[in-house]
């Protein structure tokens, strides 16, 4: 969709007074920091860009809830972390378990051996004798 066939819209859901340099961010394709720092760059040195601030938030339409980019975006991005961040956590956490548990079996096992009967005579049949 070409940029100029779009009409302008005040963005609510991203505002910090009225949605005017949200909408105008979005309207251009720009971050909307950048157009806040130049609406107040603006007003401190003419004074007169906060009376068209306030006509612009006064004659603009707020943008439908549908058309906004930046909550698709925002919520795709919450489910990708969502998805990518909690079952990794589990995983990881009942892995680090089940290598516990089968270094603890091992150790058990070797520790049965150790202490046989049988790791003892062969050690004193193979004339190393040391304890």
């Amino acid at each position: 969709m070409s940029r100029h066939s779009r009409k302008f819209t005040l963005d609510k859901e991203n505002a910090k007074i009225f949605g005017v340099s949200s909408g105008m961010a979005d309207y251009f394709g720009w971050d909307a920091t950048i157009i806040r720092i130049g609406w107040v760059v603006l007003t401190i040195t003419m004074g007169w860009p906060i009376v068209a601030y306030l006509l612009a938030a006064w004659l603009a339409d707020a943008k439908p809830r549908s058309l906004s980019y930046y909550d698709d975006a925002r919520a795709e991005l919450d489910s990708a972390r969502r998805d990518a961040v909690r079952p990794a956590r589990a995983w990881h956490f009942s892995d680090v378990k089940n290598r516990f548990d089968r270094v603890e079996d091992r150790l058990r096992t070797l520790e049965q051996v150790v202490t046989s009967r049988e790791f003892q005579m062969d050690r004193e049949l193979r004339g190393t004798g040391r304890v």
